[in-house]
C-alpha cells in the first residue's frame, strides 16, 4: 500500500496469520489481491503476489503456496462448519444516516469508534461476536450490545424488549431511542419506547469536548482493572427501577447514575449512559462474561486469539500468536493438530505470527465432552 506514512513491508508468516483469522471466522475463500504488482498508476509499489519482473523476490509467492497448500489439508475438516457466536452487536443503516446528519448534539462523536471499542473488547477476551440489524431474531445470543441506536422504531424497540423478556442480556448505551424511524424526537421520554426496560428515564444529556472527562465512581462488584473516564457524552439518568452500578464523580451531575441495571422478565437490561475508555470495555465485557454465563472457547494465555468453527460431534479451534515472539501454552490433554497430524500435550511454543489449528485428540473426545476445552 501507498497510504500510510511509512509504508512497511508485512513481516514473514503475518500473510498467513491474518489469512487464518479470515478462515477462522467464517471466510470459504480468500481472494489475494494484486496477482502481480502493475508498473503504471498511482498502486504501482503496493504489494502483490509477484513483483513487477516476475523474478524477485518470490518471499509472497512461496508463503501464499504454502497456505494453500494447508488448506488443501483442512478442507475436509472444515467443510460444513461455521462460526457460532453467543454475542452481537447491533448495527443499522438507517442509523447510521441519521447519526451523518448535520446538528448533532456533538460532532466529535463517532459510532464507527464507539462500535469499535466494544468489538475490540470482545475480540480481546476471545468472545465470538455476529453483527445483526436490531428487527432480526436475537434469541440464539446471550448478549446483545445496542450501541447508540439515536434512531430506534417502535417495532424495533419491542424487539429488544422480547429478547430481553426472554431471557437474554442487552447492553444499551447513550444516545439510544433520541428519534423514531421518522427522525421525531419522543414525547413519552429518552430512550424511545425503553424506559420501562431499562428502569429509567434519560432527562438530560451533556456532550463533553475531547479534551474535557467526567469520571466513573462504580458501586457493587463490577470490576475496574483502571480509573475510567466519561467522555464526550454524559446521560443524565433519572432511575426508576433499575439498579445503580456507576455514577458520575463531578460537575453538577455528581453521584448521578451514569451505568445501570434493570430485570426485565427473565433477562437483563444494562445501560451505559457515556463513553470511555478502552480499559472500560475490557473490564465490561469480562464481568458480561460471568455473569452471563459466557464460557471462553479455550483457556489461553491473554496474548492468543482464539475463534472456533464447529458442526455437529466436531470443533475445530484456530490459534494465533499476533505477538513478535513465541507465546507458551499448556495442554493438560492430548490435541490434534491439524497442520501436522501430530498430537499435542504438555507445553507448546506458538512461533511469532504462529498458527495453530486443533482439535481435540479422539482418546480426550471420548474420556469427556466439556464446554470449554482445558489447555
Amino acid at each position: 500500500m501507498n497510504w500510510q506514512e511509512v509504508n512497511s513491508l508485512v513481516r514473514p508468516g503475518v500473510l498467513r496469520m491474518f489469512t487464518y483469522q479470515l478462515v477462522s471466522r467464517g471466510a470459504t475463500a480468500v481472494l489475494f489481491f494484486r496477482w502481480r504488482q502493475p508498473r503504471i498508476g498511482s498502486e504501482k509499489f503496493h504489494g502483490a503476489v509477484l513483483p513487477h519482473n516476475l523474478e524477485g523476490s518470490r518471499r509472497v509467492f512461496d508463503e501464499i503456496t504454502h497456505i494453500g497448500e494447508e488448506l488443501k489439508l483442512l478442507a475436509p475438516a472444515l467443510k460444513d462448519t461455521k462460526v457460532v457466536a453467543e454475542a452481537c452487536i447491533l448495527y443499522s443503516h438507517d442509523n447510521d444516516w441519521a447519526l451523518q446528519q448535520p446538528n448533532q448534539p456533538n460532532k466529535h462523536f463517532s459510532l464507527r469508534e464507539h462500535v469499535q471499542l466494544i468489538y475490540n473488547a470482545l475480540h480481546d477476551r476471545n468472545v465470538l461476536v455476529d453483527f445483526a440489524r436490531p428487527s432480526e431474531d436475537l434469541s440464539k445470543y446471550k448478549i446483545v450490545f445496542a450501541p447508540s441506536l439515536h434512531l430506534l422504531s417502535g417495532g424495533d424497540s419491542d424487539r429488544l424488549k422480547l429478547y430481553v423478556q426472554n431471557g437474554g442480556t442487552l447492553i444499551g448505551t447513550f444516545n439510544t431511542g433520541l428519534v423514531d424511524e421518522n427522525n421525531i424526537a419522543p414525547d413519552t421520554g429518552f430512550p424511545h419506547d425503553l424506559t420501562d426496560l431499562f428502569g429509567l428515564e434519560v432527562q438530560e444529556f451533556d456532550a463533553l469536548s475531547p479534551s474535557e472527562e467526567n469520571h466513573l465512581t462504580f458501586k457493587g462488584a463490577f470490576p475496574t482493572s483502571h480509573l475510567h473516564p466519561a467522555k464526550l457524552w454524559c446521560d443524565l439518568i433519572e432511575p426508576k427501577d433499575c439498579q445503580i452500578l456507576a455514577t458520575y464523580s463531578k460537575d453538577f451531575y455528581a453521584g448521578k447514575a451514569a451505568i445501570t441495571m434493570n430485570t426485565f422478565g427473565l433477562g437483563k437490561a444494562i445501560y451505559i449512559g457515556t463513553q470511555s475508555h478502552q480499559h472500560f470495555y475490557h473490564d465490561l465485557v469480562s464481568w458480561l462474561r460471568q455473569s452471563s454465563g459466557l464460557q471462553p472457547l479455550l483457556k489461553v494465555p491473554e496474548n492468543i486469539e482464539v475463534s472456533m468453527r464447529e458442526k455437529e460431534g466436531s470443533r475445530v479451534y484456530f490459534l494465533l500468536n499476533h505477538q513478535n515472539s513465541p507465546v507458551r501454552i499448556q495442554f493438560y490433554k492430548p490435541m490434534h493438530d491439524f497442520l501436522t497430524g501430530s498430537n499435542i500435550v504438555g507445553n507448546y511454543d506458538i512461533p511469532p505470527h504462529g498458527v495453530l489449528v486443533i482439535d481435540e485428540h479422539p482418546e480426550a473426545k471420548n474420556l469427556e465432552t466439556p464446554q470449554t476445552a482445558q489447555v
